[in-house]
Formats: C-alpha cells, structure tokens, sequence
C-alpha cells in the first residue's frame, strides 16, 4: 500500500464551500435546517472550507511515463523514470522518432519485410524493483500489408539486453504477448504464445493495452481500465486490450521464479508500421486493505452508532474509530477486528458512548497488517442529549423490514415514503435487542425511500436502500 495521504485540505474558497454542503446534504437526508445552518455558521466563521480527501483514493507508485510528448532525452545509459535504456533499429527497417512528436514508430519494408526495431528499459525501476506491475501502452498500427504471426513481442522479466537483438529465452520472461498482421486494411491481433495459445478479435487503429502481473505469493487486487476492482491470483497476469480483457489469471511464462525488472518490444516480421505511445508503468499496492461500500454515524440520545460495510478485504488488520471536534485533531475512541481476507460483504458496528454534546467528526483509519492505512470520508454528527433520534441500522436493508435504532421517537411522528413522496404502510414491532422494526405490509420493491421523523420541531429525514 501507499503512505497515507493527508485527510484534509484546507483551501480559502467559497464555491468549494457550497460543494462541501451540498455532499454533505446528500450524506444526511435533506430539510434538516438546523444542521444546515450550523454547517453554513462554520464555515462563515472560519473563512474557509474542507476539501475531504476520500479514503477509497487509489495511489500508485510510477516507474516510468513517457508519451514522447516532450522534448527528451527518450534513452539514457542511466535511465530516469521516463527514458529507456534503448530504442533503435537495425538491418534496413526505419525508425522515425521526432521530439514532441507523441509516439515512437517502426517500419518494415519491401517484400517480405527487413531489419527489426526494439525498445527496452533494462534498467531496474527506481525506486524499487516492483513485485506488482500495471503495465499500459498505446499501440497503433496503421499499415499492415503482409499476413504473419508473430510479427512482433513484447515482454516483461528480466535480464533482457538491450543490445542483443536475439529473442528473449522463455526463463527470463514473466510475460509475452505477441502482435499478428492480417495483411488486409492495417488488421491485426495480439496472441498469447506457447501453451495453451490465443488470439485476440480483430483489431484495427490504435487500441490501449493494459497489462496487469502479480509476482508475490498472495493474491492482489487492481482497478481495472474499467474503474472496477478485480483480483488477480499469485504469479499471474491479465491482459487488457481497451475495456476487454483477452487474457485472465494466465500463469507466468517462465517455470522459474522471475522478477519484473526489464521490458522490450520487438519488430522483427512481416511489412508495416507500429507505433508506440503512452508508455506508463506503476505498480497496484495502492489499492487499499478494504473496499468501503459505506460508512454512517448517527446519534442516539447521548451516544452515536456508527456502521460501515466492506465489500471485500484483503490483508486487512483492523478499524481505528476516530473521532474530533474541530477537524483539525482525531483522536481513537475505539477499535474493531477486519477480517483480514474476504471477497464478500461484510458489515461492521460500533458505538461511542460518551460523544461530547455538540458537533462531532468521525473517520475510520482502516490499517493493513503491514501497519499501513487509509483513512475513509468524515462523517458530521451533532449530539443533542434529550432529544428525539433516529437510525436506520443495516442501509442498505432487505424489502421484508427496517430496522432502526430510536430514543424518544413518538411512532406516529414516523413517515415512510417512496422517492415519490407516496406513503408506505408499516407497522412498528419493538425489539429486545434494542432495535425496533418497521415492518411494510408489502414487501418493498428494491430501490431508495425517505424515513422521515417530524416531532417537537424537529424534522430528519433519512434514506432508505432497499436492494
């Protein structure tokens, strides 16, 4: 994982302010005046707002990034994170590689084709060796005039020269996909080669590939070039092409172990042109121990309950409770085990006693069992002992029943609603635990309802999930 980023920012801004607001809004409900103008009372006072940084933020660390948009060097002999240690040809094909140009092409001509083009980075990233790669290059093809496999490779391992023109023997590569020509209007296809062998469909223009390799001995998660997360097991990589993924889990290349040091593409068959653009290497640590699927704190009476949901896990150790007054400084109230390794939802309570009356913030400081940690989205609460509360437990819920935690709650101040403001019958069944149930007399159709409390002069109005 990354080194945690700061949880706050503060920014004298007043549109960022209204912003603020209005996620604010639409965490609580809507029309509870009172919280609003406390909330608007701050931020007036202080002249500034709060930029929260969302725990679920991605970061990764970047070995290399070079479009050739830039004025170069491209290569060096002691490359930084945005050169090779090579890029050239030999034996009749050509190379075009202008300052600022945006790519890097390749061409061989003639009957049947001549010389070959390379590029490698054969120096280790700095400043690590990674034990994970996300792996993503632009690759365009706009001439492709013979039919041939294989008529270009790349590869990921190590040991790969930057001066020998030879073929990489299959030890030194974690992975290799290979490019076909089709020889008809610039078609071709990306191939998996030796055991098990595939082809991509057929491709034309220019397409972003996106390779994603695990070299560790425990299974990561990565979000994919479709902005959702998925995992990937031990000694395994997947191939993006766009939005598709052409290859899944597909075990590495070489039977010994092998490390993600060194890259290289090599044109070295058939007549056409291959450019090359948008080079980015990072590596997927930045994914965080958890997937937090949401995170509520609600006051009861004196108390505040607080409630969130994973999605999945992975290597995660435990949630750190904090809470402040200020913004400015958290402290623990309270800790809750993680579940160390899970792929299905799992949902996680706990309640703090002895809130202060008044404005409180809470965060979960979610830390992995290698003692780094991701901080999730604050949480505003005001603490009102003595009057009415209400909390809707397990949102989102079944359509069968709500259950919801109160104090001081007269049942007929209770409304249920639909996003259209239609009433929904229920009737009330109190608990031992604690909890009291609202149970419709239909069963509700999956989708978003308003609980709404309107006593005393106070009026919450809460959402509702039915899935």
């Amino acid at each position: 994982m990354c080194s945690p980023l700061p949880f706050y920012i503060i920014l004298v801004c007043p549109i960022i302010q209204s912003i603020i607001f209005v996620n604010w809004l639409n965490d609580s409900g809507f029309n509870d005046f009172d919280v609003m103008r406390n909330l608007y009372g701050k931020c007036g006072l202080l002249g500034v707002c709060l930029i929260l940084l969302l725990g679920q933020a991605t970061a990764q660390t970047t070995f290399l990034r070079q479009n050739f948009s830039g004025a170069g060097p491209y290569t060096s002999k002691d490359p930084n994170n945005t050169q090779f240690d090579t890029i050239y040809v030999q034996g009749g094909a050509t190379l075009r590689l202008v300052p600022q140009q945006g790519y890097v092409e390749f061409e061989r001509t003639g009957s049947s084709g001549s010389g070959s083009g390379r590029v490698v980075r054969s120096t280790d990233f700095n400043p690590y060796v990674p034990q994970t790669m996300f792996y993503q290059v632009r690759v365009t093809v706009p001439s492709a005039t013979s039919n041939l496999a294989n008529v270009a490779t790349f590869n990921v391992g190590q040991s790969l020269s930057p001066s020998n023109n030879a073929v990489p023997a299959d030890t030194s590569l974690f992975a290799k996909v290979s490019v076909n020509f089709l020889g008809v209007n610039n078609l071709f296809q990306f191939r998996k080669t030796g055991n098990s062998s595939s082809t991509s469909d057929v491709l034309s223009g220019s397409v972003l590939v996106t390779w994603v390799m695990n070299n560790t001995s425990r299974v990561h998660y990565y979000r994919t070039p479709n902005n959702t997360i998925d995992s990937l097991n031990p000694q395994r990589w997947d191939f993006w092409i766009d939005k598709v993924r052409f290859l899944a889990g597909t075990p590495r290349v070489s039977t010994l172990p092998v490390q993600l040091s060194d890259i290289s593409f090599r044109f070295q068959g058939g007549v056409g042109i291959i450019r090359l653009s948008d080079f980015l290497i990072q590596d997927i640590e930045g994914v965080n121990p958890v997937n937090l699927t949401y995170f509520n704190a609600d006051p009861i009476n004196s108390q505040v309950e607080l409630n969130w949901e994973t999605a999945w896990e992975q290597n995660s150790r435990e949630f750190i409770v904090q809470r402040s007054n200020d913004l400015k400084e958290f402290g623990d109230v309270g800790r809750v085990a993680a579940a160390g390794e899970s792929d299905g939802r799992r949902q996680y309570a706990f309640t703090d006693f002895t809130p202060p009356p008044g404005n409180n913030y809470y965060r979960l400081r979610m830390v992995d069992k290698d003692n780094t940690y991701e901080y999730s989205n604050v949480k505003d609460v005001i603490v009102r002992p003595g009057q009415p509360t209400l909390w809707v437990a397990a949102n989102p819920t079944s359509g069968e029943r709500i259950r919801v935690r109160s104090s001081g709650v007269d049942a007929a101040a209770l409304r249920l609603t639909t996003i259209m403001g239609q009433d929904v019958s229920f009737r009330l069944n109190q608990n031992s635990d604690g909890y009291t149930e609202l149970i419709p007399a239909v069963r509700l159709a999956p989708g978003m309802y308003f609980l709404s409390l309107d006593q005393d002069g106070l009026r919450k109005h809460t959402k509702v999930l039915v899935h």
